[in-house]
């Protein structure tokens, strides 16, 4: 029996709700859930994509120690201030405060950016979109609010970009941003099925949020809809540069297997470009099992997460930014810093136990894979 779309949604749901509670408490977690439950889409659909030639080495290696909500034996991530940012400067603090800032860190420090420097305006309101990233997997965007007559900066409400040779409206997933009442920075992350032509030509439409003077310190600001203006939709087209187009993705099948509740679990396949890392997962007949298993069977694998070491030695932990429900298992997207070429990745697990802590997973191989 195949996974039908209510399931689906479901599992994907599950797995946002898993991320959220790494990064909040029990109480909050318990909204969460409430919200992401209350709030899931009808249905949602998963493209099967191509596979590509690998000429990488990784280590995956299944099981590892937890302290503190974090594994044992890891360098502790280096921090945002060993490199310059140049233009992107106010980027910097940002970038500190999203799950995927390893990628974007490790793009500024490649120079895989395009400045872009393009602004619009829109009555006392103005957007800049100062610089973007992407691959075939996915686009990261850059950009600033500000506001004139003395109105507050709230934030960027909305940012929806459109693949403009073909008119279809992205995947816009996640946005952060902060700002200061005077302007506000922000960072999008739109997802691609590189199955589907590479956008070469976005148009990012905007949409600015500010208050009254004096409004931003007021507590209930956020709750009460009266207090709000908007602007205008504000849209900037930008055309990318070539080279995102060209990054390749590297596939990897390292077959390596776990039981869980007496049910096989594969991981069947790995993929690396220069912003994305995903991890694929088979459950053995797994299309053929109900929901509920299947559920049982993700919620036992709660936490990853990726260490990847360079050529140098140095080591950087990539974190799970997202997963999503398939026919057969799931997936989970981490960072990436494919670009700082890692001679080795090592993909740790744990298991969530009885009392709720996570726990490693035990009595299971280190595998080195070298793909030709």
């Amino acid at each position: 029996m195949n996974t039908n779309p209510e399931e689906q949604a479901l599992l994907a749901d599950a797995a946002q709700l898993r991320r959220e509670r790494m990064q909040i408490g029990d109480p909050e977690a318990t909204e969460a859930i409430r919200r992401g439950f209350a709030n899931r889409p009808a249905s949602r659909k998963r493209r099967f994509l191509p596979y590509a030639v690998a000429a990488v080495v990784m280590a995956v290696l299944l099981g590892a120690g937890w302290w503190q909500g974090g594994p044992i034996g890891i360098p502790a991530p280096h921090t945002a201030k060993d490199m310059s940012w140049g233009a992107l400067e106010r980027y910097r603090a940002l970038s500190t405060k999203d799950m995927d800032h390893v990628t974007l860190k490790s793009a500024v420090r490649n120079n895989y950016i395009q400045i872009v420097n393009k602004s619009v305006s829109s009555g006392p309101y103005r957007i800049t979109l100062d610089a973007v990233t992407a691959d075939e997997n996915k686009i990261m965007l850059l950009y600033t609010a500000t506001a004139e007559s003395g109105q507050e900066i709230y934030k960027v409400n909305s940012a929806k970009v459109t693949d403009s040779n073909s008119g279809k409206l992205l995947n816009s997933k996640f946005q952060i941003g902060n700002g200061d009442g005077r302007s506000w920075s922000g960072q999008s992350t739109v997802m691609l099925d590189r199955s589907e032509p590479f956008p070469s030509r976005v148009e990012v439409d905007f949409q600015v949020a500010s208050v009254n003077p004096g409004k931003l310190g007021d507590p209930k600001t956020g709750t009460v809809a009266a207090d709000f203006r908007y602007s205008d939709r504000m849209k900037i087209d930008v055309d990318l540069e070539p080279k995102f187009e060209k990054a390749p993705t590297f596939v990897m099948q390292p077959d390596r297997s776990i039981s869980i509740d007496g049910h096989k679990v594969v991981l069947s396949k790995v993929e690396m470009s220069p912003l994305l890392t995903r991890a694929t997962f088979a459950i053995d007949n797994g299309s053929e099992l109900d929901f509920k298993t299947k559920q049982s069977i993700w919620d036992k694998l709660r936490y990853m997460t990726i260490v990847s070491t360079n050529r140098n030695g140095r080591a950087v932990q990539l974190n799970p930014v997202a997963e999503n429900g398939t026919d057969e298992g799931f997936q989970q997207i981490f960072s990436s810093n494919m670009l700082d070429k890692p001679r080795s990745l090592v993909l740790k697990m744990y298991i969530d136990s009885d009392t709720g802590a996570p726990k490693p997973l035990k009595d299971l191989p280190v595998v080195e894979l070298k793909i030709k």
